[in-house]
């Protein structure tokens, strides 16, 4: 239940920092790993070595509360 509640979290602050956000372009740096940029310079990178899991981080651009 924790763990399920973390991932809720986790999926609400990656939402609002990308909340009115416009891609710009997708990349796919390296085979397991997917990189979407939006026009204010942030990247979402994606990562997922496995079929199972699935690695997020947000990087860059500006930050609106």
């Amino acid at each position: 239940m924790k763990e399920e509640h973390a991932l809720e979290q986790e999926a609400g602050s990656i939402q609002k920092l990308l909340e009115g956000k416009v891609v710009s372009r997708v990349l796919r740096p390296r085979p397991s790993e997917t990189c979407i940029e939006f026009s204010d310079g942030t990247r979402l990178f994606i990562e997922g070595p496995r079929s199972d899991s699935l690695g997020f981080s947000v990087t860059g651009g500006q930050y609106e509360e």
